[in-house]
């Protein structure tokens, strides 16, 4: 009986040493959230450049505030780029270099935690980058904050720490599985996707609003 228990207790002990009671709990990424998207896309169109040149190959680079990484991309032969990656943050610095990496022009834009961002038609004029319509900004978030009234006002959205003022007009679409809904029905903790024109100072005029 002893040599039995000593055995048992020897078998137990190599288990545990050799990490045999491993429980995996789920992925997280840097945030804490499990499974939450904070990739970033950044995408436009060059359409015409001063002094002429050929709008294919010309390199457009951001980089991220916070790590300093470098993330780019190189247009085709349309003028089309689109940046995909981590990188996020109020005024980035955005690049555009042609094929000996010299530069050709510089500006800045602003892109939310895992945002979609269409700057759309760019041209570019002696260095001076002019962005010829309204910026589109697609991101998802909590509402933390409701000042509505009568159908109109503002909302406060956060997304991974960015908190986020989205001007709601008499226009702004809200649904929740395809039910029309007035701004007072949004609820603090609802999430929310945003869909709508970029303004400066960390704020979006909505077109749309879905409540999750």
């Amino acid at each position: 009986m002893r040599n039995n228990l000593i055995f048992t207790l020897i078998v137990l002990l190599a288990f545990f040493v050799s990490g045999g009671c491993e429980v995996d709990f789920g992925s997280t990424n840097n945030n804490g959230n499990s499974g939450e998207n904070n990739e970033s896309i950044l995408r436009g169109t060059i359409t015409s450049i001063v002094p002429d040149r050929d709008l294919s190959g010309i390199t457009v680079q951001i980089e991220d505030m916070e790590t300093g990484n470098i993330f780019s991309d190189t247009t085709d032969s349309s003028g089309f780029f689109q940046i995909e990656g981590s990188f996020h943050g109020t005024l980035l610095r955005l690049e555009f270099l042609d094929e000996s990496s010299s530069q050709i022009a510089i500006t800045s834009v602003t892109v939310f935690p895992g945002a979609e961002v269409d700057l759309g038609s760019i041209s570019i004029s002696n260095g001076i980058v002019n962005i010829e319509g309204d910026i589109v900004v697609v991101f998802e978030g909590d509402v933390i904050e409701n000042n509505c009234s009568g159908g109109t006002g503002t909302i406060e959205v956060e997304t991974d720490s960015t908190e986020v003022i989205v001007q709601v007009l008499s226009s702004t679409d809200i649904t929740r599985d395809s039910d029309e809904l007035a701004c007072e029905d949004i609820l603090i903790g609802n999430e929310v996707e945003i869909r709508g024109t970029l303004l400066p100072g960390d704020t979006v005029q909505a077109d749309s609003i879905e409540i999750k």
